[in-house]
Formats: structure tokens, sequence, C-alpha cells
């Protein structure tokens, strides 16, 4: 299963901090705010509580899409997709 995890955080230092979570759990960048990787759901829930007490929940959000291999292999992407050949090995753990 694929976890695709997309944020709007305000504030540039926070925001930094949880694109290096999100980098330290094996996923990786495909937008700015936008993180894709191999997921368990139980490594995801912990992710979700880590980000849970960086945020500002009353000006930041983030949320966290599961998607199934045949979900995933139907996503269109418009553009260079160069992180597409680098998600085959990407795991949250």
């Amino acid at each position: 299963m694929k976890a695709v995890v997309v944020y709007d955080i305000s504030d540039n230092e926070k925001r930094l901090k949880v694109a290096r979570l999100l980098e330290a759990y094996g996923l990786a960048r495909i937008q700015r705010s936008a993180f894709v990787g191999n997921a368990q759901l139980a490594k995801a829930k912990d992710v979700a509580r880590k980000l849970e007490a960086m945020i500002d929940e009353e000006s930041d959000v983030v949320h966290i899409f599961f998607l199934q291999p045949q979900e995933w292999g139907r996503t269109i992407v418009i553009g260079k997709p160069q992180w597409v050949r680098r998600l085959d090995g990407v795991k949250l753990v």
C-alpha cells in the first residue's frame, strides 16, 4: 500500500521539521509539500501521532491518503516525473 502525505504548514521551521520527519521514515518528496512511500498502517499511525504533536491544528493541516497498488497505478503525472524511478525502493518503516 502507498501512503501519500500532503500538508499546508504556515511556519517555515515546522514545515522543514515535518519534511525531515517524513524523509526519516523513508517517504520521497514528490512536490514541495507532498511525500509518498510504501506504508505499513502501524508505522503510518506512528507518523500521524508525531505530526499531530508538531503542527498547530488551528492553522496547519496534514492529509494522509492510503492507496492500493492498483489505485496508485492509475495515477496521472504531467511533467517530468523524476521521482517515479525512486519510489520502488521507498518504504515507510
